[in-house]
């Protein structure tokens, strides 16, 4: 692997752990075992590092995107994406994109615009799964799917959070919680 993916992969560790603002291009070059000139051939400043974070993340959602569409309509399709983000409880991690926006009224506008994107990116692709998922008849809910892509991904994001202290299941609580609320058949 590149120095280059390294280093946003590392990244994305960082950002997940500690946030944005929870590591430096010291903590990044210690870790690497490299020099911090050879983050800044890559990544001028830190506002270029998550510019290409965003990127990155933003790929990989696209990534999950397609794959959810092999899925079949409903539960399943978004079980899978809240399993994206439930990989990271285990972990003891934070959502990447809700680390970024926390931090973001500090950024510089180009940052700022990125993280936008990348949240936006993330809701619609939520947003489509419950579409999908109420035309299929499998999911039931009243309000408008991008309403309740707010509501499921602050749930979800905010489980991760309060997953990090005892009793440690607030992303399973969530998850089922989320499946009693949202599926038709109850059974599932």
């Amino acid at each position: 692997m590149s120095t280059y993916d390294n280093l946003l992969e590392l990244a994305d560790s960082f950002i997940q752990e500690n946030g944005y603002q929870g590591f430096s291009y010291a903590d990044l070059a210690t870790r690497l075992n490299i020099r911090k000139a050879s983050i800044h051939y890559h990544f001028p400043t830190k506002t270029d590092l998550g510019i290409a974070y965003c990127d990155w993340k933003e790929a990989s959602f696209l990534r999950l995107e397609t794959s959810l569409q092999s899925l079949p309509p409903g539960w399943s399709r978004l079980k899978e994406y809240m399993a994206a983000f439930l990989q990271c409880s285990e972990q003891g991690q934070m959502c990447g994109i809700h680390a970024m926006l926390s931090d973001s009224n500090v950024f510089e506008p180009a940052l700022q615009d990125a993280v936008n994107r990348l949240a936006q990116t993330d809701l619609r692709i939520l947003t489509d799964v419950l579409d999908s998922g109420r035309i299929s008849g499998e999911l039931v809910f009243n309000s408008s799917p991008g309403d309740m892509a707010l509501i499921i991904g602050c749930a979800i994001k905010g489980a991760l959070m309060l997953n990090r202290i005892p009793p440690h299941d607030a992303c399973t609580r969530t998850l089922e919680s989320l499946e009693l609320l949202l599926c038709a058949d109850s059974d599932k």
